[in-house]
């Protein structure tokens, strides 16, 4: 059995232990907060066998293999590189980091420290997803030409973290990085140039996000997400030769079957419904890392999210952020971190 250590105790942490819980391959051994009484609570609520009411004892844990981060986002890069430092394979919660030099000096350090990181989009690794990339490969919509996605929900809690630009909250990074890592996974590059434009609530986070980018081979992708409307989470890829649409791309349930929707043909053609049956992608992650971690190969790591897409979104992600901040299309490597 492989033994996570989850750095965290709100709702994602929450999601994670419990999906490992029915896992022949993986077990959350210890949980940690920087308060005992909540790690405590936690661990007899979900039912984890150890409790640590500082990061730093769990990573002392000789027995913890790797290191699942449930922090907020502007703590992602610290403790993953403590964690690799201290011998810990990494799953970190998305987004990986807030720049891209930070996502690199994570990288730098798993490598100095013999370890695997991975950025835990767990929708990578559900069937819903893993079929999509088959159609696409198989020429099932011919040529991509433009990808659409949204994604947006009602944040109605003022004290939530995700409403604090200091802890890098805001749609963008919550939720537009789902947009963003889709777009690349269909496209098979990164964008060139974005040009974004955004809403920005009281607190000073972008609460409505909208952006197009431009790919090298012609393409484009274009999407919104936000924290005012009601919950959606489409995606609409459309090719030369058909459309493929999914009504819920990212965050499916574990109990529910989901449905990619495909038109094959460039003129009008019956609809195509391919169901594929629930499963916890949670788990799927955490099973896959683990998987990875005992065949001890080198590599880039699991096929599902390669490392070069994780650093081609983090400057993706910086170069959307100041379009929007400063009101003009950005040169993705270019000036992104200028």
């Amino acid at each position: 059995m492989f033994h996570y250590g989850v750095l965290g105790t709100g709702r994602i942490a929450h999601k994670f232990i419990g999906a490992l819980g029915p896992s022949r391959e993986a077990t959350v051994l210890a949980v940690a907060s920087r308060e005992q009484a909540r790690a405590a609570s936690v661990a007899g609520e979900l039912h984890v066998p150890r409790a640590y009411g500082s990061y730093e004892a769990l990573l002392a844990d000789a027995e913890v293999q790797a290191v699942y981060i449930a922090l907020p986002h502007h703590l992602h890069a610290e403790w993953a590189i403590r964690a690799a430092r201290a011998g810990k394979h990494v799953l970190c919660e998305k987004p990986l980091s807030l720049t891209l030099a930070e996502a690199e000096a994570m990288f730098a350090a798993a490598r100095d420290g013999g370890v695997w990181l991975m950025e835990a989009f767990m929708y990578r690794f559900h069937p819903q997803t893993l079929r999509v990339q088959e159609l696409l490969a198989s020429g099932a919509v011919g040529r991509v030409r433009l990808v659409q996605l949204n994604f947006g929900i009602v944040l109605g809690r003022p004290e939530d973290t995700r409403w604090r630009p200091e802890m890098g909250g805001g749609a963008l990074y919550d939720l537009g990085c789902y947009c963003v890592n889709f777009a690349r996974m269909v496209l098979g590059e990164a964008p060139e140039r974005v040009q974004a434009t955004a809403r920005w609530s009281a607190s000073g986070v972008d609460e409505v996000f909208a952006a197009t980018l431009e790919y090298p081979g012609g393409a484009l992708a274009q999407f919104m997400c936000d924290y005012v409307t009601g919950f959606h989470q489409t995606a609409n890829v459309y090719g030369e030769g058909g459309v493929l649409a999914l009504e819920r791309a990212f965050t499916m349930q574990p109990d529910a079957a989901t449905t990619i929707r495909l038109w094959r043909g460039a003129h009008y053609a019956p609809m195509e419904a391919i169901e594929v049956p629930p499963v916890n992608h949670y788990c799927l992650e955490a099973e896959e890392l683990a998987a990875l971690v005992r065949a001890g190969h080198a590599g880039h790591g699991l096929p599902e999210m390669p490392l070069v897409e994780t650093l081609d979104n983090m400057a993706t992600l910086e170069a959307l952020h100041r379009s929007a901040r400063e009101g003009r299309a950005v040169e993705v490597r270019a000036d992104a971190a200028g």
